[in-house]
């Protein structure tokens, strides 16, 4: 897997919407403040992928902000030489919505999520 970017909001310590574009460097150090969201930028794959974030329940990955009603992240990555887009999102004491997207040689994102995560 390739990563290309993510993009997230309202996830963990960040309130704000925050892209990362991972296509513009092949190596990277990621340093800062504690509390900067260093550790939430991987949370967030790891979240996005697989509905974990280091033993938080969906709940607990909102940030804790009045202001801010749902927490969502969407991760764009190449796989066998396809690019695929996973968007997890979660409103404050809702169901968690995931969707799962191929990009289509037309361009443009084609839907691959079924009626239910399970499916």
């Amino acid at each position: 897997m390739i990563p290309i970017r993510l993009q997230l909001a309202g996830f963990l310590s960040y309130q704000n919407t925050a892209v990362l574009d991972f296509t513009g460097f092949e190596l990277a150090c990621i340093s800062g403040q504690n509390g900067a969201g260093k550790s939430s930028l991987l949370e967030a794959i790891t979240w996005v992928l697989f509905g974990e974030a280091r033993g938080r329940d969906d709940d607990a990955v909102v940030n804790k902000s009045e202001a801010v009603k749902a927490a969502e992240v969407v991760f764009d990555f190449q796989y066998e030489g396809n690019t695929y887009r996973v968007q997890r999102s979660k409103p404050r004491g809702k169901t968690t919505l995931l969707e799962f997207f191929v990009h289509s040689p037309e361009g443009g994102w084609r839907p691959l999520t079924e009626k239910s995560v399970r499916e």
